[in-house]
């Protein structure tokens, strides 16, 4: 890891370690479900003054109404999925689970009349309207150093409890809620394949990601999350970085086994300092957001071949694709 140089204790004075995060278990604890906090949680999710429904007041019936669907159907649906693999950048099969027509259709209704309404921590960028990987990256653009952590197995780690439990918090009836757990869960987790996982799994991790925020403040570092890449850019005082550095990986991996999550802790963790490519969900940040430079080369090079006629490794429609990618670079680096 770092070796911090100079003077160790001036670094512990100017980088305190009182920040660790409410920890909701005790050592050798399993993690408990979700625990939502009515007053702060509510005025996010909802916006700043939420109609609240007492706690399990909506009832199956209310479900039926907002679905457009037959209570009865909801209650006896059979939970059906067809596995396949789809290899990942490193070659390793990636499995996906794809729900049953009848299954999705569901999925597709509790994800637009249920969850989209509801909203996730501001410091999360993945499967969020108006977020990309680029607003993703553009946070953290300047950097001393930017760390990168990656959880191990997120969705199906993402457990049915602490779903169910996100379902009663926000007003759902103790029969609703298990039946809305048992349609978009499977297995003891989320399905990578259903429509409804990406967006429950950053309702649900929304206090992982506001301790991981409050630990991020702490350091003077800017924690952002995309699916399951969590990223931080520390900016503390000069000779406090690689002490502030170890500390965010050291509190980090605390908070997220308090979570119920494992990082990965070897090839996928990543510490790139100021005279590294430091990259953020494939971009790099160190100036500006942009492609890699070698990304960049290799695209005008296939540029080049295809305006000349010699044989290139993308097809017209592919480098489309790329040119819509680069237009979206320019075009959300600049905001703000």
């Amino acid at each position: 890891m770092f070796r911090q140089p100079g003077d160790i204790a001036s670094s512990e004075r100017e980088c305190p370690r009182s920040h660790r995060g409410a920890r909701p278990t005790g050592a050798g604890e399993q993690p408990a479900p979700v625990v939502f906090y009515r007053m702060g949680f509510f005025d996010k999710i909802f916006g700043k003054k939420p109609a609240l429904p007492p706690a399990g007041a909506l009832n199956l019936a209310e479900l039926s109404r907002r679905l457009g669907v037959d209570a009865g159907m909801l209650s006896a649906i059979k939970i059906v999925y067809q596995p396949f693999t789809i290899p990942k950048r490193n070659g390793e099969p990636r499995q996906i689970l794809a729900p049953a027509a009848d299954l999705k259709n569901v999925q597709r209704l509790i994800l637009r009349c249920i969850l989209k309404k509801l909203n996730a921590h501001d410091a999360v960028h993945g499967f969020e309207r108006g977020r990309s990987i680029v607003t993703n990256a553009r946070v953290h653009v300047g950097a001393a150093v930017v760390l990168r952590l990656d959880l191990k197995d997120f969705f199906p780690s993402t457990s049915s409890a602490r779903v169910e439990s996100y379902f009663r918090a926000i007003g759902w009836d103790a029969e609703c809620a298990a039946v809305l757990t048992k349609v978009c869960t499977h297995e003891n987790g989320l399905p990578q394949g259903a429509p409804t996982s990406p967006r429950l799994s950053n309702l649900v991790n929304y206090r992982l990601d506001t301790r991981l925020a409050a630990l991020g403040r702490a350091y003077n570092a800017t924690y952002t999350r995309y699916a399951d890449d969590l990223t931080f850019s520390v900016r503390p005082p000069p000779g406090a970085v690689f002490r502030c550095a170890n500390i965010l990986i050291h509190d980090a991996k605390q908070i997220v086994s308090d979570e119920g999550y494992r990082l990965h802790t070897d090839r996928k963790l990543k510490i790139h300092r100021k005279h590294d490519s430091q990259r953020v969900t494939g971009l790099v940040v160190n100036q500006i957001v942009q492609l890699p430079r070698e990304t960049r080369r290799r695209l005008r090079a296939i540029e080049h071949h295809l305006k000349t006629g010699k044989p290139a490794t993308l097809s017209t429609e592919q480098m489309q694709g790329w040119d819509s990618l680069r237009a979206m670079i320019v075009k959300q680096r600049e905001l703000t």
